[in-house]
């Protein structure tokens, strides 16, 4: 082929790759600006990127049934708290009063159930046994959230800025030291692939796990699209795949120790892609041949089985 004919082809897709590159990394709201005023988002008086982080409420977030701190705790063991997380900006769907959060969280303990045969996650509980789910929103935009992606910094990207906001009011809980958190957080993660979603995110031995409830390309795919605001849903799917994931996370699992451990992703394993813990996130297995992390007879080995964040049912 004539290399005067490959010199623009060339060129073509360099600037092809160079314009997506600066808008899914740099000018991530070009979409506002090319569309028009119609589409610019009303930001709220008590939005405030300037300020220190603060805990705030809208008037319309007042609603019945709605807790903006913990409840009484009715045990004062080891337990997951629930959180609905919002920007200052984000529409409140209401994911806590209308039980989706709830619903999601049993739809997993069922799951586990199934495979375990008598273990399901401690969460924290009302009296009336919904899960108590603590609503919270902080004087802060979505912009402000996705300011950076973990590639560009590790310390402010989205994921980092809801664990501090959430460690940083241990007040709001009671026994906050006996608790982890998974926090249902009303927006996206800025991305670091232009075509792959970011769903959840945790840190290895950590107290918070995050799932976004929101995608900011309301085009593709979300990870809640198929299945979080149906409540007459009952299967585990993507959205529980990712909660649990996360949550296993925070419970340190898979252990160093564990036998198929993924080479080029260290916290998961690689022995089936339909193991909760791939990296993919799979739906079928906790712990395909239970040789890593539950039940897996490994001296010395840390095992999902024996969490103090999990009751065993006689």
């Amino acid at each position: 082929m004539n290399k005067y004919f490959l010199i623009p082809i060339i060129t073509f897709f360099a600037i092809i790759s160079i314009l997506v590159f600066y808008l899914q990394n740099i000018y991530e709201d070009w979409k506002y600006d090319v569309i028009g005023t119609k589409t610019e988002k009303i930001i709220p008086e008590n939005c405030d990127d300037e300020d220190d982080i603060k805990i705030i409420k809208h008037l319309s977030d007042n609603l019945m049934n709605r807790s903006f701190k913990d409840q009484k705790d009715i045990l004062s063991n080891s337990k997951l708290h629930a959180i609905y997380l919002l920007p200052c900006d984000q529409k409140d769907r209401k994911f806590d009063i209308n039980k989706n959060i709830h619903h999601s969280l049993e739809k997993i303990n069922n799951w586990l159930l199934d495979k375990t045969k008598n273990q399901i996650i401690r969460y924290d509980r009302k009296n009336n046994n919904i899960i108590d789910t603590t609503f919270i929103r902080v004087n802060k935009t979505m912009k402000w959230f996705t300011e950076y992606s973990s590639n560009q910094n590790k310390e402010k990207d989205t994921g980092s800025k809801i664990e501090k906001i959430i460690l940083s009011n241990s007040l709001l809980f009671n026994n906050f030291n006996e608790k982890k958190f998974i926090v249902f957080f009303e927006g996206w993660e800025k991305s670091n692939s232009f075509f792959i979603e970011i769903c959840g995110r945790s840190r290895f031995e950590g107290k918070v796990a995050i799932f976004y409830t929101n995608s900011k390309n309301k085009k593709s795919e979300s990870c809640t699209i198929n299945n979080f605001y149906d409540l007459s849903d009952k299967k585990f799917n993507q959205s529980e795949e990712t909660i649990l994931h996360e949550i296993l996370h925070t419970f340190g699992m898979p252990p160093r120790c564990a036998k198929n451990l993924d080479p080029q992703s260290l916290f998961h394993v690689n022995d089936n892609e339909q193991d909760v813990l791939n990296k993919v996130s799979g739906s079928l297995y906790l712990d395909y041949n239970n040789d890593d992390y539950y039940r897996h007879n490994i001296k010395n080995c840390n095992d999902l089985s024996n969490s103090n964040y999990l009751i065993t049912i006689p």
